[in-house]
């Protein structure tokens, strides 16, 4: 996370994750079960609600 502005004590935060790229990934034997990465863009703003505060990348993995 990068965060491009200061956030002080006190002030609402609010985070909106976006999907941006899913990843399957291959099995790696026949007992794995199926899964995948997806990429989210998360931004993060304060309570004036303008260009953001933060922005960052997180990778979960799913199964599927």
């Amino acid at each position: 996370m990068r965060f491009t502005k200061p956030v002080y004590p006190g002030t609402e935060i609010y985070i909106r994750f976006t999907c941006k790229e899913k990843l399957p990934q291959d099995l790696k034997d026949e007992q794995d079960i199926p899964k995948g990465i997806v990429k989210w863009l998360v931004e993060i703003f304060d309570d004036t609600e303008e260009p953001t505060v933060g922005i960052g990348t997180i990778l979960t993995m799913v199964a599927l």
